[in-house]
């Protein structure tokens, strides 16, 4: 039992550890990512911090099962490298023994893959979704930054010259401009600001108005104050009914893969990472990551196969789990305690 305790005490630590390492490296990249965003206007800097929370769950479903690889290849590279792995095979402990110990965390961080991937990332990336897509014009029109086009919506790019507190000086403002279509409107304005009562009307001051026609000619106005109503609608997604089946079931095997790695995990990670005694515990790791790594990729490349209908739902993903699970136990096989 208290060898037992050790080893799993090991796993633990090491998975806490280099979680929070990942954890820290991919919210830093995200948060560079919408920081950049939000400084060319495109989402409001308000929502950033709660953007990253949102996406917290999506970040660790994918960061437990790496670390928990990871965790476990220190954990037994360090037993080889001191001897303590011998330590353990004088007291029973055989290689089919480490894996059964270490199916105990593997199913744990299974489980909690399992629960983030079906009910909780979903939620939260639906609110994420809204925050950076549902955000009001005003939001929208407060992140303007001068210099530099910004998209409002779908139909409507807006121009300006330089800011002067809520009023934006020397606009230029496109409508439709990702339609192949010679209609549309351009319009030409001294200043831009919001309607204090309608913050989803554009009061617009001392400008011109500028009509594209289909058959190439176009009419010009001019206006003291012209108002316009810019509120977004958010786009309309049609899904037949093939698609729709196909994407419950990428969503679903990708759920059972994220635990089915897991487990398989143990398989790839005891027999890789053996080192011989007094030499680097740390020489298996880029090893072990580069399988992990290739892993995880054909489980991504299958996802992507198995949506766009490349390959059926059966086997769709588990092939790979089954591909990996035979290198595993052919690695287990050349093991020399293994064969004790």
């Amino acid at each position: 039992m208290i060898l037992n305790r050790y080893f799993l005490k090991d796993i633990f630590l090491y998975t806490a550890a280099v979680s929070f390492i990942f954890l820290l490296i991919v919210v830093s990249s995200r948060s560079i990512q919408y920081l950049e965003q939000a400084a060319v206007g495109e989402i409001n800097p308000e929502v950033v911090a709660w953007v990253i929370l949102y996406r917290l769950p999506e970040f660790f479903q994918l960061i437990l099962p790496l670390s928990f690889f990871l965790s476990l290849v220190l954990t037994v590279g360090k037993f080889s490298a001191n001897n303590e792995l011998n330590i353990y095979e004088q007291n029973g402990f055989t290689v089919r023994r480490l894996i059964a110990i270490s199916l105990i965390p593997a199913s744990l961080v299974a489980v909690v893959s399992m629960c983030l991937s079906i009910w909780i990332s979903p939620e939260s990336n639906i609110r994420a979704s809204q925050l950076l897509e549902e955000q009001s014009f005003q939001d929208k029109f407060r992140s303007i930054q001068p210099g530099s086009f910004h998209r409002l919506n779908e139909d409507l790019l807006i121009y300006a010259k330089k800011r002067e507190g809520r009023i934006l000086k020397s606009v230029f403002i496109q409508t439709n401009p990702k339609k192949q279509t010679n209609t549309g409107t351009i319009v030409t304005a001294d200043s831009a600001s919001l309607d204090i009562t309608n913050p989803n009307i554009l009061l617009l001051n001392e400008g011109n108005l500028y009509f594209k026609q289909k058959d190439y000619q176009s009419s010009r106005m001019s206006f003291e104050e012209l108002q316009m109503n810019i509120e977004a609608s958010p786009p309309i997604k049609v899904l037949d009914k093939i698609t729709e089946k196909t994407s419950i079931q990428s969503k679903f095997q990708w759920s059972i893969s994220l635990g089915l790695m897991s487990l398989i995990a143990v398989l790839l990670a005891i027999p890789v990472s053996k080192v011989p005694p007094r030499e680097g515990r740390y020489k298996r790791v880029l090893p072990a990551i580069f399988i992990f790594i290739f892993y995880l990729g054909l489980l991504i490349t299958s996802r992507g196969w198995l949506e766009t209908g490349i390959i059926q739902a059966f086997p769709g993903m588990y092939s790979v789990h089954l591909i990996f699970m035979v290198l595993g136990l052919f690695l287990l096989n050349r093991a020399d305690s293994f064969k004790n």
